[in-house]
């Protein structure tokens, strides 16, 4: 087993061997399905953020935050941010904990992998939190298109607008499909970025990462779909906002190494 594919396990493990994970989903569920989706809600952000606050010390590792000028209330939005490998999520849905921002309804846009998942705790999380899948195997573009809708009339929905991990801290091209969706149904986008994930690789290019032990997690800025003329247009800027931020983190990595 490679250093990499050891944290994923040990940070999947968490919310299958704690017994906070289950308990807390099936009141969860509870809730949910008796009307009482405020406090579902809550519960389930609470996991998540102990989720990523459990990893994050198990590990060694710090975070730096920065929400910047990011107002978390409100639904209709996409959340978009790069996508380096499986351990941003426990960082991603502790979003609304991360803000103080309790009540925030965050949903989230996955491909068969959320199918193939067999673990009940997470099965019940992805009911709980309405998850939009989209399978590349058959995919159904009509269907795919209606349930983001239905899902943005409570909720925010997060996806990596990469389509795959990477395992580079390079931020490749963004996939079309659902930024087209946003663009026509003029559905704002908030962009972050995530930078230091490869830290947890053996790779010798990313050592500084390693020694550094600090994850960010940044604000870079949000889009609306009316100010673009063209989807391109659109498209390009939402990929240029989180390759400036994170060539600005990157500086910032290389210089904390020189400094210490």
């Amino acid at each position: 087993m490679g250093k990499l594919q050891f944290f994923v396990v040990l940070c999947y493990a968490i919310p299958v061997l704690v017994i906070l994970f289950p308990i807390g989903l099936t009141f969860s569920y509870l809730f949910k399905i008796t009307k009482l989706d405020r406090w579902s809600n809550r519960i389930n952000n609470f996991l998540g953020y102990f989720w990523y606050r459990s990893f994050f010390i198990l590990t060694g590792r710090k975070l730096d935050f920065s929400q910047g000028s990011w107002d978390p209330n409100g639904n209709n939005r996409f959340l978009i941010c790069n996508h380096t490998n499986a351990l941003e999520v426990p960082l991603i849905v502790s979003l609304p904990y991360l803000t103080k921002s309790k009540d925030v309804r965050l949903s989230y846009l996955g491909g068969d992998i959320i199918q193939r998942y067999k673990i009940i705790p997470l099965m019940m999380h992805k009911t709980i939190v309405e998850a939009v899948i989209y399978s590349e195997k058959k995919p159904n573009f009509r269907n795919f298109k209606t349930d983001v809708l239905r899902v943005l009339k409570t909720r925010s929905i997060f996806l990596y607008p990469e389509g795959e991990r990477t395992f580079t801290e390079e931020i490749q091209p963004f996939q079309t499909g659902v930024m087209k969706i946003a663009y026509k149904f003029n559905i704002d986008i908030d962009v972050f970025v995530v930078s230091g994930f490869m830290g947890y690789s053996s790779l010798p290019k990313y050592q500084h990462l390693t020694k550094s032990k600090t994850i960010y997690f940044h604000y870079c800025g949000s889009i609306l779909a009316k100010d673009y003329p063209t989807f391109e247009e659109y498209l390009a800027k939402a990929e240029t906002l989180m390759k400036e931020k994170k060539q600005i983190l990157e500086t910032k990595e290389k210089t904390f190494i020189l400094q210490n």
